[in-house]
């Protein structure tokens, strides 16, 4: 029975259930936030948000005790306040009727807050913690069209194995189908091709062999840095760099200089790196943000 019991705030959704988080119509709510004389939410901290306790869940008209309120009172059980024919009923019941029309807030000091709460608001009970994703198409985010997709359940367990091992280990898989992945590598230099444009691109170009020859001496001393692209206008040198980016700079200057050494007239040297920006695994960086 124990294991059976269900407190008022045990709930499932899925089931059905009335949320008891909804606020009660027969009452009266303040507003989401207040503002302050200057028109600033009170208790609004840029950093931390909002923490003023007296949100839209404050009621404003709270019930009376259940032995007063006209609802549930029983006069035979309450002693009367005045005699009857009394002058003062009328006037009481007037004071009563102003106070209650005002919707003051009844707040009190919270000894651990140090701050004023209120003392009626509407019970939040919160709502049951997800114990598991919900349940999703098994075809969801996957290449692969409905009809081509492979029927396991008709396989049996050898031949389903052997054919979830070939489609595992083949470029053409489930997942992937075969194509896509260079039509999306495609895509990203195709302006290169459409405008007839090499600069910011890692695509090679025309280079004058015996000016390579020439450069061999500035090359080899570079070595696996770089990689010559082409040579634009006879006297630019377009090198893929594969150093840091933070001696890209520098690089790209004594590159020049080592190209001028070897008697070969150089008004400019460009490194291309594609879409890498940055070194994430050497500045402090996060390598799964991009574009690098």
């Amino acid at each position: 029975k124990d294991f059976q019991a269900k407190f008022d705030y045990e709930w499932d959704p899925d089931e059905g259930d009335e949320d008891p988080n909804n606020l009660d119509p027969a009452y009266e709510y303040a507003a989401p936030f207040q503002l302050d004389e200057e028109g600033i939410e009170v208790g609004y901290n840029p950093i931390f948000g909002r923490s003023n306790p007296i949100d839209g869940r404050t009621i404003l008209n709270p019930p009376d005790s259940y032995v007063i309120d006209e609802k549930t009172r029983d006069d035979r059980l309450v002693p009367k306040e005045f005699p009857d024919g009394d002058i003062e009923i009328k006037a009481n019941a007037d004071v009563i009727a102003l106070r209650k029309s005002l919707k003051i807030i009844e707040t009190h000091t919270d000894p651990f807050l140090k701050m004023e709460v209120p003392n009626h608001m509407a019970t939040w009970h919160g709502y049951p913690e997800q114990l598991s994703y919900p349940k999703q198409d098994y075809m969801n985010n996957r290449f692969t069209k409905p009809e081509d997709v492979t029927d396991f359940d008709k396989l049996g367990p050898a031949r389903a194995r052997q054919l979830a091992v070939q489609l595992a280990r083949a470029r053409n898989n489930e997942w992937l189908p075969e194509g896509t992945s260079e039509a999306y590598h495609a895509s990203k230099t195709a302006i290169y091709k459409e405008k007839g444009v090499l600069t910011g691109s890692t695509l090679p170009g025309q280079a004058d062999p015996e000016v390579v020859a020439k450069i061999q001496p500035a090359m080899d001393v570079l070595g696996d840095v770089v990689e010559l692209l082409s040579i634009e206008a006879d006297t630019v040198f377009r090198f893929k760099y594969h150093g840091l980016i933070k001696n890209k700079r520098g690089m790209s200057a004594w590159a020049g200089v080592l190209i001028r050494n070897c008697d070969v007239d150089c008004t400019g040297v460009v490194f291309e790196t594609g879409f890498r920006k940055r070194d994430p695994y050497y500045d402090g960086g996060s390598h799964w943000y991009g574009p690098y």
